[in-house]
């Protein structure tokens, strides 16, 4: 059977994507084979190679598209939470946090992160850390911008940590159905966010100074 083929270079390297992530969703990184995945893309090993030089070169680019993907969504939320009217804005805050991973992204981008893969983690981290903090300062007028870094880590923690264990981690703490789902601590860690001011995240090792 002949290899299915490409109109554009472009489209062959989102062929070869998509199958590589399917893959590294099913087995991991350490199942990802080039055979493999030129198979599930319907090309030859050759182009595989062609396009990303090595396995590496695969994983390195998956974990750039994975990490643009989310940050683009993230970033086009938070734009949107700076502009919502106040009695809107834990609706908006709780769309942002469920735009970070969706479907099968949060898993993908655990794996490849402990894979240790090279991406633009830093740069992505500095644009949502940017537009957090402009939200921030709409919500609470003066903020401290090392605060607002500390707490988009507690909440990329918070949410790989769902990704990781959260069902197991609601059970033993005994939530259930209702209070435990995903939406309701997504809205309850939303309203955390908007209502927690500078002055209560003051702390020995971070005071805040008062006017």
């Amino acid at each position: 059977m002949a290899k299915k083929t490409h109109k554009s270079p472009e489209e062959a390297r989102a062929a070869i994507l998509d199958a590589a992530e399917k893959i590294v969703v099913d087995v991991g990184p350490a199942g990802l084979r080039i055979s493999a995945v030129a198979k599930k893309a319907n090309m030859a090993h050759p182009n595989v190679i062609h396009h990303f030089g090595s396995r590496e070169g695969l994983l390195n680019a998956l974990a750039e598209r994975v990490g643009t993907r989310a940050t683009t969504r993230i970033t086009a939320a938070i734009s949107v939470a700076l502009e919502a009217k106040p009695e809107d804005r834990v609706k908006a805050m709780t769309h942002v946090l469920d735009t970070a991973y969706q479907g099968d992204e949060g898993k993908l981008a655990v794996w490849l992160h402990l894979s240790g893969v090279e991406s633009s983690f830093k740069s992505n981290m500095e644009k949502i850390v940017l537009l957090s903090h402009r939200l921030r300062e709409a919500v609470n007028g003066e903020v401290d911008y090392t605060n607002t870094g500390r707490l988009v880590m507690l909440v990329t923690l918070a949410l790989v940590g769902e990704v990781v264990s959260g069902s197991s981690i609601k059970e033993a703490l005994g939530f259930g159905r209702e209070d435990g789902n995903r939406a309701h601590f997504r809205q309850w860690l939303a309203e955390i966010l908007l209502n927690l001011s500078d002055a209560e995240l003051s702390t020995s090792l971070n005071p805040i100074k008062t006017k």
